[in-house]
């Protein structure tokens, strides 16, 4: 049987691999004032310039020496323990790979992003900061991932942004953060796909439950893709979160990630994705991504009648139709079932 790596790198599947070690900080903009120039100019940074060295706060027997310094410099402040952990967080706990969040004005937007250097002192001229320039030297590269609403973020995520402090521990969020931002992914060895509900109202709890259980009804044609031999336990396999709020998300995890890979893939033929074409100057025709999930689409519809494929595809479309069932966009990039069959 094929490991999960080797199914991913065949079929060319779309599925994002987050890393487990990884950290989620949400970090202040100035009350939003630098909120653009953060995003635009691809940085987070922060201030209390007249501590810039790095290797001083890497040395925990320079703390208090530091804080007498801080509250010597900024008497203003009551709090120079809160500034030296802020300064010593940012130099040393916010690593490479890390997720960082910053609010709009007002939190109206949340942007996501990775952090894609180690902390740095940037050179700012004055005529920069005259004009408007954010002043704050130390800074971090970050390559910009999503900007959301607020309105449409995971209401378990609003406890978050309560918090003022500039930087800010976001890892008991991690999972909502995580499912904000992908919806097929792997993460710890389990397999998450995420089902965004987007009905309106008040959601009939029979429609709810039918769409469940057509996701289950799709476990045993897994096997069918040639992605495992073993028998699937259809209760055991699979957990499901879900936000019972409409509009709102289902999330089916298995710590069988091939169940996951499956069940995405066949819903992805059955009820159909968008086609992906790559154009080159030299290339007239478009040739269609993802040839090994072609293939593996091809070899499973051999084994179906056309009769009995179109009652399956029928069936799933109006169950989702129902609710308002959204195909993870992940999956919208693979060829639909026309260009299978070309």
């Amino acid at each position: 049987m094929r490991t999960v790596q080797e199914l991913i790198n065949d079929y060319d599947l779309p599925i994002v691999q987050i890393d487990g070690k990884r950290n989620y900080w949400l970090v202040r903009t100035q009350s939003g004032e630098y909120h653009e120039e953060f995003y635009f100019d691809d940085f987070i940074a922060i201030g209390w310039d007249d501590f810039n060295n790095k290797e001083e706060f890497e040395n925990p027997s320079n703390e208090g020496y530091l804080k007498k310094q801080i509250a010597s410099k900024y008497p203003e402040s009551k709090q120079p323990g809160l500034i030296y952990n802020q300064i010593r967080r940012f130099f040393t706990e916010m690593k490479l790979g890390d997720l960082v969040m910053i609010p709009s004005k007002n939190s109206t937007h949340i942007s996501f992003g990775k952090v894609v250097s180690e902390p740095y002192i940037a050179d700012i001229p004055s005529t920069d900061i005259e004009e408007g320039i954010c002043p704050f030297q130390k800074r971090l590269d970050v390559d910009w991932i999503k900007t959301a609403k607020r309105a449409e973020l995971d209401p378990y995520l609003y406890k978050m942004m309560n918090s003022h402090h500039t930087i800010n521990n976001a890892n008991e969020y991690a999972s909502f953060i995580d499912r904000t931002l992908h919806s097929f992914y792997m993460k710890n060895g389990n397999a998450h796909l995420v089902m965004r509900i987007k009905k309106q109202g008040v959601l009939n709890g029979l429609d709810f439950f039918e769409f469940g259980q057509m996701i289950i009804d799709l476990l045993p044609e897994v096997k069918n893709l040639g992605f495992t031999k073993e028998e699937i336990n259809k209760r055991k396999d699979i957990k499901v979160k879900s936000n019972v709020q409409s509009p709102g998300i289902v999330e089916f995890i298995s710590s069988t990630p091939a169940i996951i890979l499956g069940v995405g893939v066949l819903l992805t033929f059955l009820v159909g994705g968008k086609a992906e074409f790559k154009y080159t100057k030299k290339e007239k025709n478009a040739s269609v991504q993802s040839k090994g999930l072609v293939e593996l689409f091809i070899k499973y519809k051999k084994q179906k009648s056309e009769d009995e494929l179109e009652k399956m595809r029928e069936k799933h479309r109006q169950t989702m139709d129902r609710v308002k069932a959204e195909i993870p966009k992940e999956l919208n990039k693979l060829p639909d079932r026309k260009n299978q069959e070309e």
